[in-house]
């Protein structure tokens, strides 16, 4: 009997063994959101180029994100968890974990935080909130903070981004609900229910100067050694692809790690 206590004992203390699927590194942000910043079949979107600026500036970050996703997924709301889960860290520039490998702990924000323990949170959600009504995307939010609060994740440390605006397309907008007034009602709502509980970086606000944008479209431009900005996305007027994506990011990620020339859009300011 002794024998066998002692070898279970290390069994069950082998790296192996001991290493969880619900286990990861301690970082100072996690990042969480939908295509934009986890597309697994594109590497000119916005998760890329932020993934190499953060990078770029030492910071210690991972990122989490599904395609289609709104905050709800990444709550209670299952029906999504089978879309790829697309990882970013200093480490990995665009890691697509796949559907069976990915735990459920890593589909759901308050066990991301309980994994990863951040300090700050950013999050990027609303352009699959444009077909919503105003409180089902003020409920969302609403939820979606009301955990990074109960988590000790508030006021600057707890960071959304809305949405920018639409990107050129070659000849038909293959989703209709991305314009500039339901871009605008996401922003709205965003803004009237976090108030001052969180810092809000307005997309529109921020690329409003970008040399991209002509009238409320941003331009497509691809980024050398990137894809999916043109050909079978052309059509794509949702997904800020290349240089309109680079842009959006690097602001981001200048605001988020304090290394802005100018400060960031702050919270209450309506295009």
């Amino acid at each position: 009997m002794t024998l066998r206590i002692l070898f279970l004992t290390a069994l069950l203390s082998s790296p192996a063994l001991a290493a969880s699927p619900c286990s990861g590194e301690k970082t100072e942000l996690l990042i969480l959101g939908d295509s934009q910043t986890g597309s697994y079949w594109a590497s000119s979107y916005f998760g890329n180029f932020i993934q190499k600026c953060l990078t770029n500036q030492g910071s210690s970050f991972v990122s989490y994100a599904r395609g289609g996703t709104q905050p709800a997924h990444w709550m209670t709301d299952s029906g999504l968890d089978r879309i790829e889960t697309v990882f970013r860290s200093p480490a990995e520039p665009h890691l697509n974990l796949g559907v069976d490998s990915v735990p459920t702990c890593k589909k759901r924000l308050d066990q991301l935080i309980g994994i990863h323990e951040p300090s700050r949170v950013l999050l990027f959600f609303g352009d699959n909130l444009l077909s919503a009504n105003t409180d089902e995307i003020r409920k969302q939010f609403r939820e979606m903070i009301g955990i990074l609060d109960s988590k000790g994740i508030r006021g600057e440390n707890c960071i959304l981004l809305t949405p920018t605006y639409e990107m050129a397309v070659a000849s038909k907008r293959n989703v209709p609900s991305k314009n500039l007034e339901n871009t605008l009602k996401v922003l709205r709502a965003v803004q009237t229910e976090v108030a001052a509980r969180c810092r809000i970086i307005n997309g529109l606000e921020i690329m409003k100067d970008s040399p991209l944008l002509k009238g409320d479209i941003l331009a497509r431009e691809a980024v050398e050694g990137t894809s999916g900005c043109f050909g079978p996305a052309a059509n794509d007027n949702i997904h800020y692809c290349g240089k309109a994506a680079q842009e959006l990011a690097e602001k981001v990620c200048e605001t988020v790690t304090g290394n802005s020339k100018s400060d960031a859009p702050e919270n209450g300011k309506l295009f």
